[in-house]
Order: structure tokens, then C-alpha cells, then sequence
């Protein structure tokens, strides 16, 4: 099998060029904050701070009242010295921008001698009149619907914003000599740090990868073809396809009409309208002409204006669609949306589309948790592209390789009036690269609508090679020809080479433990105290010993302690179920009151989870938990990532807890045996490399990457205890785990070895 030679192209630096001195930035910054914080006892305060959070609910919802976020904000409000919330930290942090960055534009175009008469009062003022943009820049939809107007008063009356006001001069100098287009989105990473912006769920898109993202769709600019991005953000995407007509030159009524922007967020849509008027300003005379800018204040899934957008005005520009839908959509799970926004979108598009594929025990698995970029996705491409545009958005890889994406990978909009094929033009693999810096998984997926998906398909491999990224050009196809939304696969020489290993495996995968209460159930045990374990929470700094009786905990394993061929060490779990769905809450009670009390200690935490799989009693209750989870034997991996190192666990001798059986996490997979020489039998045929090549060629290497629909598809032999070779291949596991346990440094694997296993599968 053979590919297409490899290219490259250089990649920008990461490091970011400081505009400005941190350190000198950050004490105005700190000022700034504390004076707005203070602001909120004030009328004007109280009612801005009561607009804001209107104007976020449906962005942001739950996520103030999660401990990840609200143990951010409080580093971050200690690092500034105030007493803050962590909704009156952002709300102070949102409004400094919002401030900031028209301060830092409007001294950047305006000459300084036309706004020197101003006071710092005056100029702030100026800030928040919609005429002035009107009168200066020629733009009559300039500002958003926002909320610092309705604290002017008090801002002109504090010196610590106005400072900030007065240090908005500095910065400009500094945007003068950069001369950057998008520079409000650095102004912003500045002002909020970023675990917050990650909390909030907001990523910039690099200048580079938009630029990437847009030339796959093979936009060139060209004259009166329409660009539209669904969740705009700060308009990277609409700054590079204006540039790019610009480079005709296109006359701004072109432009103006062609280049067109959405966002739910009031502060993104004003970054993108400020960005777009400094590209302008360096091509047109300033003011322009009585124009209005295409970037609206809109959700483009319920095709709602919002704020002081119309909805008139927003149609009229897309009444016949778009050429090329382009962006970075919302990466976020249906699950973790605001619930008044998700319960919108359950009762609305659910009535309209089919968007899930997974129902009853495979949502439970986790499955149904699709993901709402795929939603997004569907719905954009369906109401504003032409039939035969092109969609270039940058998604979750995961989309294309794992069992999670079925419902995606129909390549189709699944609507009730009609069934709309989608072509996949060409996708692009970004996980080695990491652009976002958070080792999340990213690729660029291009669409055609209108034509419906040939297999196989264009799939890029994108990788860092000393500062130049190298392109190498793959074909990629469902895993299973007969089901054309199964995870997709490289068609590499591995995978063509081991096909004939392909078909069912005989043997039930199941997971680990899974659960929400890692923090109360993982434990240390500190000693043996008569017939009690004295143990201390593993997450608890406070290190509080409780007393627990020893039936209830087991030996833990968790992804890191699990290697080829054993184990190097473990943890402790309270296991307070033998099955899933057991109520044995008055059991425990009446025979286990230690063990009852330590976890009804904790009864508020185990109701505070999320997972509707909890929802019936008791309280405490688990899943993925059966008989096979103390079977005697387990031949365990780990299923994040894709490590192809297989183990026989096997009941252990603790000095707590005497004979008892390991619990995996619900990270790693495991198939349960009740004799050990099948256990090793199996072991042995999955660590064989031939076997490692299988899989490796049918993973997609993602968080998920030796998932159990991946191993289910190497139709291993069930074991034969009169065949010599499957009592050979058990006898070299059972040696294996014997010389990692010793410590010996295990040998290679011998030919002898490699042959049976092959003999093993083509003469099953």
C-alpha cells in the first residue's frame, strides 16, 4: 500500500509577543477589578452586574457553581488581592475588556490631537455613545447590547479605572508598532487567566489554523461568494477571508455583503466588530460610508436575534445561504450545557432532527453523551449552506474514530421534511500538533453538501517536525464495511496485513468501575486496628481517619499501575455494592455501621452527581459493577490512549485485607475468566506484536484508543485445553507475569512463539 509523498510547512511560534509589560499591567489590572467589585453595592453596579449575568446565562449556566472553577477564580482573586465570587470576578473581568479593548482601538485610529481636549470621564463616556462610532468610524451597529453603560457614573468617579482608561494609551503605542490584526484576543488572554477561559470554555483560534481551516475549503476570495461564521468568536475566521478578498483589491460594499459573522456572546461579537474595523481602517478611508458591519449578536441554532441585532438584517444577508460555512464550533457535551438552553434544544430540534443514535444501556455507557459540536454542526450546515457549499470547521477528532461519533459520522442531515447527504471532501488529523496547547483532539473536517460520502476518503496526518509541520496523506474508511457510521480506520500496510485476524471476539469486554465519587471512594488505608480499617480519603488534605469495616474495601487499580504482563502496585476502593442497582442500604446498616456512617457522611456529595445513572437509591450507588467484577482472573488494558500492554490480574494477598480480587477503574477494560490458564491463554495472544499490530491499525489513537469495540474485532480463538499450542502460549504468560513480578527483565518475544500465535488464528 502506498501513500502520497510527505509536505511541509512551517508553523508559527507559540511564545506570544508582550504588547505591553505584564507586571506593569497587572497592578492597574488588580485596581481596576477591586474598584468594580466594590461598584456592586452601588445602584448603577448592581444593575450592570444584573445585565451581564443575563446576557451570559445561556453561555455559561452551571458553570460558576463548579469546584474546578470557583477554586480558579479564588487563586486568581488572591493573586489580585480582592474578595470576590467568582461571577463578580469575571463580571469584573469582562467589563475591564469590554472597556479596554474599544479604548485601545478607537486611540489606535483616531489621532490623538482629536480626543486630547477629553478628560478621562469624557473619553470613557465616548466609549459607550453608539453615535460617536456612528459619527467617527461610519459604522451605525457598532456596539452590541452590552452593560458597562449603566455604571459610567461610577466608573468616572473612581481613579482606578480611569487609570486603566489613561494606561489603554500605552497599549495602543504598543498595537501601532505591532501592528497586529488580531490583537484583542491577545488583550484578552492578558486580562483572564487561562484556566478560567478554559473553565468558561473558550479557546482562541490560532491565526494559522483558521488560515488552514479556510484554505481547505478552497477559498480564494473570490468576488460576491459568501462566508459565514455560525460562532464567530473574535472573527479570526471573517478577518482572514476579508483579508483574502481584500487581496483582489474588493470593494467594501463586496465585503461588507460577503463576509458575515454570529456569536452568542455579546464581548465576542464586540472583539470581532473592533477587529474588523482595524483590517478595514488599513484599507479604506476612515469614516466609511454609513455602513453596518455583517457581525451580529445571534444564535444561529435557534435563529434568534439577540441583544440589539435584527433579525431582518441577518437574513436579508444569508436569504439564499452561504458558499463556505467556516469556524471553530462550540466544543462542548449535550450533558454539561446550561439546562434552560439544553431543555430548548431537546423540545425544538429533537422535533425536528434525529441526533442521537444511542438509547437505553449504550447511553448509559456514555455513548448518548454526544457531543454538541456535532449538533451545531448539522443543524449550521442545514440552514445556511448552499447546496454544493462547502463546510470547513475544525472538530473533535474523536468525531471520526470513536463509537461516540456514530450519530456524526451518518454524514447526513437526518431532518423531518428531508434526508441530506453530506460528502467528506477531505479530513485532517491535528492531535500531534495540539494547537490549542491542552492536548485536547482536533482535526479539520471539510464538507460538501448535497453528495453523499465515497469511501475511502482523504485523511491528512498533520505533524510537528523541528518547527516545520509535515503532511502526510492517508485514506481513512469505516472500520466495518457493513455499518458505514463505525469508527473509521488509516488503511495503512498494518491494517491490511492482519485482516485476516478480523472478525468476532468470543470473549464479553467489559469496563472498570465507573462512578462519580473518586474523591470519597479511593482511600489509603493507614492501619488495622482489631477488626476495623483505619483509612483516610486520598483526595482529603485534611487527612481525616475514619473507621470502616474491612468487607467493603478492595484492592483498587487504576491506568498507571497496570504494565504488560502485571501490576506494579495498587490502591483501596469502598465498594459498598456487589451489583449495580442493589439496594442493601438497611444491610449495611444494621451489619456494616461503620462502613453505612462513613459513606452517609457523604450522602450530599454522592447526590450533588450529575449522571442520571445515580438517580435511584441508595444514595452510594455504583455502575459497571456485577459478578464479573470479582471474577478471580481478569485479563486487564488500559482503554485511555493506546498502550497495547495486556496483564493477568489475579487475586491478591494483602496485609489488610487478606485474599481479594483487584477492581479495575472505569478506565481500563477487562475480560473475566474463572480459570487462569485461558486468563493466560488470551494474555498471551494480545501482547503478541502481531497482535499489537492489529490493533494499533484499527485504533484511532485518541483518549479512547484501545476501546472495547476496538479489541472486539479480532476474532480471537476460545481456548482449547487440548491443543499443546494454547497450552504452550498460557505456559509463556503464566512465566511472563512470573518475571515481572521478580523484577527480571522479561526477554524477547522467540519465533517459536510468534509462529504458534499466527498458526493459532489461521488455524482456529
Amino acid at each position: 500500500m502506498t501513500t502520497t509523498p510527505s509536505t511541509t510547512f512551517a508553523l508559527p511560534s507559540r511564545r506570544q509577543k508582550r504588547l505591553w509589560q505584564r507586571r506593569q499591567f497587572f497592578s492597574v489590572l488588580r485596581d481596576a477589578v477591586d474598584s468594580l467589585a466594590t461598584s456592586l453595592a452601588s445602584p448603577q453596579g448592581a444593575k450592570a452586574f444584573e445585565k451581564w449575568q443575563a446576557s451570559v446565562a445561556s453561555l455559561y449556566g452551571e458553570i460558576f457553581a463548579r469546584p474546578r472553577m470557583r477554586d480558579h477564580c479564588l487563586a486568581y482573586a488572591r493573586q489580585l488581592e480582592i474578595a470576590a465570587t467568582s461571577t463578580e470576578l469575571v463580571f469584573a473581568l469582562h467589563t475591564i475588556y469590554s472597556l479596554l479593548s474599544r479604548a485601545v482601538t478607537v486611540q489606535h485610529l483616531i489621532s490623538p490631537y482629536r480626543h486630547a481636549h477629553l478628560s478621562p470621564e469624557e473619553f470613557f463616556r465616548t466609549l459607550a455613545d453608539p453615535e460617536f462610532y456612528r459619527h467617527e468610524f461610519g459604522v451605525r451597529n457598532f456596539l452590541p447590547a452590552l452593560w458597562d453603560e449603566e455604571i459610567v457614573e461610577f466608573v468616572s468617579s473612581h481613579g482606578a479605572l480611569l487609570k486603566l482608561m489613561e494606561f489603554s494609551n500605552h497599549i495602543s503605542g504598543s498595537l501601532a508598532a505591532a501592528g497586529w490584526q488580531n490583537v484583542l484576543a491577545h488583550l484578552y488572554q492578558t486580562i483572564i487567566p487561562g484556566s478560567i477561559r478554559h473553565d468558561l470554555g473558550e479557546f482562541f483560534t490560532p491565526d494559522w489554523l483558521a488560515g488552514k481551516t479556510m484554505a481547505m475549503a478552497g477559498f480564494t476570495g473570490e468576488s460576491g461568494k459568501i462566508v459565514f461564521d455560525p460562532g464567530c468568536g473574535a472573527g479570526i475566521f471573517l478577518l482572514i477571508a476579508a483579508a483574502k478578498k481584500l487581496e483582489k483589491p474588493a470593494p467594501l460594499n463586496d465585503l461588507l455583503a460577503s463576509v458575515i459573522g454570529c456569536d452568542l456572546n455579546p464581548l465576542s461579537v464586540l472583539a470581532a466588530r473592533l477587529n474588523l474595523l482595524l483590517l478595514l481602517a488599513k484599507n479604506f478611508a476612515l469614516p466609511l460610508p454609513e455602513v453596518e458591519f455583517p457581525i451580529f449578536h445571534y444564535d444561529a441554532v435557534f435563529q434568534t436575534p439577540l441583544g440589539n441585532s435584527t433579525a431582518v438584517s441577518f437574513r436579508q444577508r444569508l436569504s439564499n445561504g452561504c458558499d463556505y460555512l467556516v469556524g471553530n464550533p462550540p466544543w462542548i457535551s449535550w450533558n454539561c450545557l446550561p439546562p434552560a438552553y439544553r431543555k430548548r434544544l431537546e423540545k425544538d430540534l429533537l422535533a425536528e432532527y434525529v441526533l442521537f443514535d444511542f438509547h437505553g444501556q449504550s447511553a448509559r455507557l456514555g455513548h448518548g453523551n454526544d457531543d454538541y459540536l456535532a449538533t451545531f454542526t448539522l443543524v449550521a450546515v442545514h440552514r445556511y449552506l448552499r447546496q454544493h457549499g462547502l463546510c470547513s470547521f475544525i472538530i473533535k477528532q474523536p468525531l471520526l474514530t470513536n463509537v461516540s461519533g456514530k450519530t456524526f459520522r451518518h454524514f447526513s442531515i437526518r431532518h423531518i421534511a428531508e434526508t441530506i447527504p453530506l460528502r467528506v471532501v477531505k479530513a485532517v488529523d491535528l492531535r500531534a500538533l495540539d494547537p490549542f496547547g491542552i492536548a485536547n483532539e482536533t482535526a479539520i473536517l471539510v464538507l460538501e453538501k448535497g453528495e453523499k460520502t465515497s469511501y475511502p476518503v482523504e485523511y491528512e496526518i498533520w505533524s510537528r517536525n523541528n518547527g516545520q509541520v509535515e503532511t502526510k496523506a492517508e485514506r481513512a474508511q469505516p472500520v466495518h464495511a457493513s455499518d458505514l457510521t463505525s469508527p473509521w480506520v488509516i488503511l495503512s500496510e498494518n491494517w491490511a496485513a492482519t485482516k485476516f485476524m478480523e472478525g468476532h471476539n468470543p470473549y464479553e469486554i467489559r469496563h472498570g468501575l465507573k462512578h462519580d465519587a473518586a474523591d470519597i471512594l479511593i482511600v489509603d488505608v493507614v492501619e488495622k486496628f482489631h477488626h476495623y480499617l483505619r483509612i483516610k480519603r486520598r483526595s482529603n488534605v485534611a487527612a481525616e481517619i475514619y473507621e470502616i469495616e474491612p468487607d467493603w474495601v478492595y484492592p483498587f487499580l487504576q491506568p498507571r499501575q497496570l504494565q504488560r504482563w502485571g501490576i506494579s502496585g495498587y490502591g483501596y476502593f469502598v465498594l459498598p455494592q456487589r451489583q449495580a442497582g442493589e439496594d442493601n442500604e438497611t444491610e449495611l446498616a444494621a451489619h456494616f455501621p461503620l462502613t453505612h456512617a462513613f459513606l452517609k457522611k457523604f450522602e450530599s456529595h454522592f447526590f450533588a452527581r450529575r449522571s442520571k445513572v445515580f438517580l435511584n437509591r441508595p444514595f452510594y450507588g455504583l455502575f459497571g459493577l456485577g459478578k464479573y467484577t470479582v471474577a478471580p482472573y481478569k485479563v486487564c488494558w488500559v482503554g485511555l490512549g493506546f498502550r497495547s500492554e495486556f496483564a493477568v490480574v489475579e487475586t491478591l494477598e494483602d496485609s489488610f485485607l487478606g485474599r481479594k480480587t483487584a477492581i479495575p477503574d472505569g478506565t481500563i477494560y477487562f475480560v473475566p475468566f474463572a480459570g487462569r490458564d485461558e486468563a493466560h491463554f488470551v494474555c498471551a495472544l494480545l501482547n503478541a506484536p502481531v497482535v499489537g499490530k492489529f490493533l494499533s491499525a484499527r485504533s484511532g489513537k485518541s483518549k479512547r484508543g484501545l476501546s472495547k469495540k476496538v479489541v472486539e474485532q479480532l476474532a480471537l480463538p476460545k481456548f482449547n485445553r487440548e491443543d499443546e499450542r494454547h497450552v504452550y502460549l498460557a505456559e509463556v504468560s503464566i512465566r511472563l507475569h512470573g518475571a515481572f513480578r521478580q523484577k527480571i527483565l522479561a526477554p524477547d518475544f522467540s519465533a517459536d512463539f510468534e509462529k504458534i500465535v499466527l498458526e493459532v488464528f489461521t488455524n482456529n
